[in-house]
């Protein structure tokens, strides 16, 4: 019986140490990471848009964002071209993501500060509650 016990707990403690050391899903990553995640040459596709509880993904999903270092972020659809900027940094223990595009553009409906949730299958996933707390996602695939 003393074997069996000690098994279990063997295999426990190789479980958790395999799931801490998964490099498919990322729930918490810092602000320089989440920065070079974003600076990918070939662009980010927004997969998944929720504003306000509602599936806006349709009006987005056709620009492709490109994250340059120096904190310009460039959006295209076709011959549209959209320039803004982007901050990523650390507030309240939590990874930001703050976006800022013309207020004359489709595109200021994104900006606002994304809290990271995490990154898994080639995505970046953000979250925000606005002031009524209706839930809004923003899901980035590279």
């Amino acid at each position: 019986m003393k074997r069996l016990s000690l098994f279990i707990l063997l295999l426990g403690l190789y479980s958790c140490e395999l799931d801490g050391n998964s490099s498919s899903s990322t729930s918490d990553i810092g602000a320089e990471q989440l920065r070079n995640d974003l600076n990918i040459t070939s662009g980010l596709r927004i997969v998944q848009y929720i504003d306000d509880g509602e599936d806006e993904t349709d009006d987005f999903d056709d620009f492709l964002f490109r994250f340059s270092t120096d904190g310009t972020v460039t959006a295209t659809r076709g011959n549209e071209v959209v320039e803004g900027s982007y901050r990523v940094f650390r507030d309240d223990g939590q990874t930001e993501l703050e976006l800022d595009f013309p207020p004359t553009s489709i595109l200021d409906d994104l900006d606002d500060d994304w809290y990271f949730r995490g990154k898994a299958n080639n995505r970046l996933t953000f979250e925000d509650d606005d002031d009524d707390n209706d839930f809004e996602r923003l899901v980035f695939e590279f």
